[in-house]
Protein backbone atom coordinates (compact mmCIF):
# COMPACT_ATOMS: atom_id res chain seq x y z
CA UNK A 1 0.00 0.00 0.00
CA UNK A 2 1.05 3.70 -0.55
CA UNK A 3 2.41 5.04 2.69
CA UNK A 4 2.66 8.74 1.11
CA UNK A 5 2.61 10.07 -2.27
CA UNK A 6 4.30 13.41 -3.38
CA UNK A 7 1.73 15.21 -5.11
CA UNK A 8 2.94 17.87 -8.36
CA UNK A 9 0.14 20.44 -8.42
CA UNK A 10 1.45 23.24 -5.56
CA UNK A 11 4.41 21.06 -4.43
CA UNK A 12 2.01 20.05 -1.47
CA UNK A 13 2.83 16.76 0.33
CA UNK A 14 0.50 15.25 1.92
CA UNK A 15 0.03 11.66 3.62
CA UNK A 16 -2.41 8.68 1.97
CA UNK A 17 -4.53 6.92 4.30
CA UNK A 18 -4.66 3.37 4.30
CA UNK A 19 -7.21 2.02 1.66
CA UNK A 20 -7.15 -1.67 0.58
CA UNK A 21 -9.07 -0.81 -2.25
CA UNK A 22 -6.32 0.87 -3.95
CA UNK A 23 -4.22 -2.03 -4.28
CA UNK A 24 -6.58 -2.60 -7.24
CA UNK A 25 -6.13 0.85 -8.72
CA UNK A 26 -2.68 1.48 -9.21
CA UNK A 27 -0.50 -1.26 -11.25
CA UNK A 28 -1.38 -0.01 -14.42
CA UNK A 29 2.33 -2.16 -14.84
CA UNK A 30 1.07 -5.37 -13.39
CA UNK A 31 -1.70 -5.69 -15.82
CA UNK A 32 0.64 -4.96 -18.68
CA UNK A 33 2.73 -7.72 -17.53
CA UNK A 34 0.29 -10.06 -17.29
CA UNK A 35 -1.85 -9.29 -20.21
CA UNK A 36 -1.01 -9.63 -24.24
CA UNK A 37 -0.38 -7.54 -26.16
CA UNK A 38 0.06 -3.54 -26.03
CA UNK A 39 -3.51 -3.14 -25.91
CA UNK A 40 -3.77 -3.91 -22.54
CA UNK A 41 -1.05 -1.41 -21.66
CA UNK A 42 -2.06 1.48 -19.60
CA UNK A 43 -0.46 4.33 -18.23
CA UNK A 44 -2.60 5.91 -16.02
CA UNK A 45 -4.97 4.64 -13.80
CA UNK A 46 -6.94 6.49 -11.17
CA UNK A 47 -6.49 5.97 -7.47
CA UNK A 48 -9.38 6.45 -5.00
CA UNK A 49 -8.15 9.53 -3.62
CA UNK A 50 -8.57 11.21 -6.51
CA UNK A 51 -5.25 10.85 -7.84
CA UNK A 52 -3.76 9.92 -11.04
CA UNK A 53 -0.44 7.71 -11.10
CA UNK A 54 1.42 7.52 -13.75
CA UNK A 55 3.23 4.96 -15.06
CA UNK A 56 3.75 2.94 -11.68
CA UNK A 57 6.36 0.09 -11.81
CA UNK A 58 5.72 -3.45 -10.13
CA UNK A 59 4.44 -3.74 -6.66
CA UNK A 60 7.75 -4.51 -5.12
CA UNK A 61 9.71 -1.21 -6.18
CA UNK A 62 6.95 1.14 -4.76
CA UNK A 63 5.71 -1.04 -1.73
CA UNK A 64 9.14 -0.40 -0.40
CA UNK A 65 10.05 3.00 -1.28
CA UNK A 66 8.37 4.21 2.01
CA UNK A 67 7.06 7.54 -0.15
CA UNK A 68 10.11 8.57 -1.06
CA UNK A 69 10.57 7.22 -4.48
CA UNK A 70 6.95 5.80 -5.17
CA UNK A 71 6.04 6.39 -8.82
CA UNK A 72 5.61 9.63 -10.53
CA UNK A 73 2.44 11.38 -9.36
CA UNK A 74 0.09 13.86 -10.23
CA UNK A 75 -2.49 15.75 -9.73
CA UNK A 76 -5.59 14.45 -11.64
CA UNK A 77 -7.21 15.81 -14.66
CA UNK A 78 -10.43 13.46 -14.61
CA UNK A 79 -9.45 11.48 -17.74
CA UNK A 80 -6.75 9.62 -19.23
CA UNK A 81 -4.38 11.87 -20.95
CA UNK A 82 -3.25 9.44 -23.52
CA UNK A 83 -6.41 9.71 -24.60
CA UNK A 84 -6.50 5.68 -23.91
CA UNK A 85 -3.71 4.69 -26.45
CA UNK A 86 -0.87 2.61 -24.98
CA UNK A 87 2.04 4.72 -23.97
CA UNK A 88 5.40 4.08 -26.31
CA UNK A 89 9.15 4.73 -24.73
CA UNK A 90 12.48 4.13 -25.92
CA UNK A 91 15.14 3.37 -24.44
CA UNK A 92 18.15 5.79 -23.12
CA UNK A 93 20.08 3.17 -25.16
CA UNK A 94 18.05 4.82 -28.61
CA UNK A 95 19.38 8.15 -27.42
CA UNK A 96 22.82 7.11 -27.45
CA UNK A 97 22.01 6.64 -31.15
CA UNK A 98 19.39 9.36 -32.08
CA UNK A 99 18.87 12.69 -31.81
CA UNK A 100 22.65 13.48 -31.06
CA UNK A 101 22.11 17.33 -30.88
CA UNK A 102 20.10 17.12 -28.17
CA UNK A 103 23.19 15.67 -26.32
CA UNK A 104 24.50 19.09 -26.19
CA UNK A 105 21.66 19.87 -23.61
CA UNK A 106 23.48 20.67 -20.45
CA UNK A 107 21.97 18.75 -17.44
CA UNK A 108 22.29 21.29 -14.86
CA UNK A 109 20.35 23.70 -16.71
CA UNK A 110 17.19 21.38 -17.94
CA UNK A 111 17.19 19.94 -14.45
CA UNK A 112 17.86 22.64 -12.23
CA UNK A 113 21.07 21.43 -10.26
CA UNK A 114 24.27 19.22 -10.86
CA UNK A 115 23.74 15.48 -11.48
CA UNK A 116 24.37 12.78 -9.45
CA UNK A 117 27.47 10.71 -8.67
CA UNK A 118 27.48 6.79 -8.24
CA UNK A 119 27.22 7.21 -4.13
CA UNK A 120 24.29 9.46 -4.76
CA UNK A 121 25.48 13.12 -4.03
CA UNK A 122 24.47 15.63 -6.53
CA UNK A 123 27.72 16.97 -7.30
CA UNK A 124 28.89 16.03 -11.01
CA UNK A 125 30.12 19.62 -12.70
CA UNK A 126 27.90 22.19 -14.03
CA UNK A 127 29.08 21.70 -17.70
CA UNK A 128 28.07 17.68 -17.65
CA UNK A 129 26.15 17.17 -21.18
CA UNK A 130 23.13 14.80 -22.08
CA UNK A 131 25.99 13.07 -24.32
CA UNK A 132 28.38 12.64 -21.18
CA UNK A 133 25.34 10.79 -19.26
CA UNK A 134 24.00 8.69 -22.74
CA UNK A 135 27.83 8.05 -23.78
CA UNK A 136 30.76 8.86 -21.80
CA UNK A 137 31.97 7.62 -18.52
CA UNK A 138 29.58 5.38 -16.71
CA UNK A 139 30.50 6.86 -13.99
CA UNK A 140 28.01 10.05 -15.07
CA UNK A 141 25.44 7.97 -15.39
CA UNK A 142 24.49 8.39 -11.28
CA UNK A 143 23.42 6.06 -8.50
CA UNK A 144 20.92 3.83 -9.36
CA UNK A 145 21.73 5.01 -13.07
CA UNK A 146 19.44 7.96 -11.96
CA UNK A 147 20.90 10.57 -14.21
CA UNK A 148 20.78 7.93 -17.33
CA UNK A 149 17.37 8.00 -16.79
CA UNK A 150 16.25 11.03 -16.28
CA UNK A 151 17.68 11.80 -19.49
CA UNK A 152 16.40 9.19 -21.38
CA UNK A 153 12.56 10.06 -19.83
CA UNK A 154 12.97 13.66 -20.19
CA UNK A 155 13.47 13.17 -24.09
CA UNK A 156 10.87 10.79 -24.31
CA UNK A 157 8.41 13.59 -22.78
CA UNK A 158 10.08 16.56 -25.35
CA UNK A 159 9.56 14.12 -28.40
CA UNK A 160 6.27 12.56 -27.82
CA UNK A 161 4.69 12.62 -31.51
CA UNK A 162 7.48 11.33 -32.63
CA UNK A 163 9.91 8.35 -33.42
CA UNK A 164 7.26 5.92 -32.17
CA UNK A 165 6.76 7.75 -29.01
CA UNK A 166 3.56 8.40 -27.05
CA UNK A 167 3.96 10.25 -24.00
CA UNK A 168 1.93 13.21 -23.84
CA UNK A 169 2.81 13.97 -20.38
CA UNK A 170 3.57 18.00 -21.26
CA UNK A 171 1.44 20.35 -22.25
CA UNK A 172 -2.13 22.64 -21.69
CA UNK A 173 -4.13 20.42 -19.54
CA UNK A 174 -1.39 17.34 -19.31
CA UNK A 175 0.29 16.55 -15.90
CA UNK A 176 3.03 18.92 -16.63
CA UNK A 177 2.61 22.29 -18.23
CA UNK A 178 5.89 22.12 -20.02
CA UNK A 179 9.31 20.52 -20.22
CA UNK A 180 11.07 22.62 -17.30
CA UNK A 181 7.93 21.57 -14.78
CA UNK A 182 8.31 17.67 -15.41
CA UNK A 183 12.66 18.09 -15.32
CA UNK A 184 12.31 19.75 -12.04
CA UNK A 185 9.87 17.47 -11.28
CA UNK A 186 12.07 14.29 -11.65
CA UNK A 187 14.96 16.01 -10.01
CA UNK A 188 13.11 17.26 -6.79
CA UNK A 189 12.20 13.29 -6.38
CA UNK A 190 15.67 12.36 -7.28
CA UNK A 191 17.01 14.59 -4.57
CA UNK A 192 15.02 12.42 -2.18
CA UNK A 193 16.40 8.95 -3.18
CA UNK A 194 18.56 9.11 -6.96
CA UNK A 195 18.74 5.25 -6.54
CA UNK A 196 15.53 4.57 -6.01
CA UNK A 197 14.50 7.11 -8.79
CA UNK A 198 16.77 5.40 -11.19
CA UNK A 199 15.15 2.53 -10.90
CA UNK A 200 12.01 3.16 -11.22
CA UNK A 201 12.43 5.18 -14.20
CA UNK A 202 14.21 2.20 -15.69
CA UNK A 203 11.15 -0.18 -14.39
CA UNK A 204 8.87 2.29 -16.28
CA UNK A 205 10.93 2.69 -19.20
CA UNK A 206 11.33 -1.11 -19.70
CA UNK A 207 6.92 -1.72 -19.62
CA UNK A 208 6.41 0.52 -21.91
CA UNK A 209 9.15 0.39 -24.45
CA UNK A 210 8.47 0.33 -28.09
Amino acid sequence: MLNSVLLYQEEVMQEQPENKSIESTVSPVSAHATGSGKSRRQFLTKATAGLVIASLPARSVWASGGGVAQSIVASGHGSDFAGGDPIELRSPGYWSNHELHQHKYNFYNIFGGRAFTKSGFPSLKTSLTFGDILVGDPKFKGSGNCNFHMVGIYLNAINHGKFGINYPIIGFGQPFASASDFAKYLYNKALLDPNGVGSELSSIIDNYHT
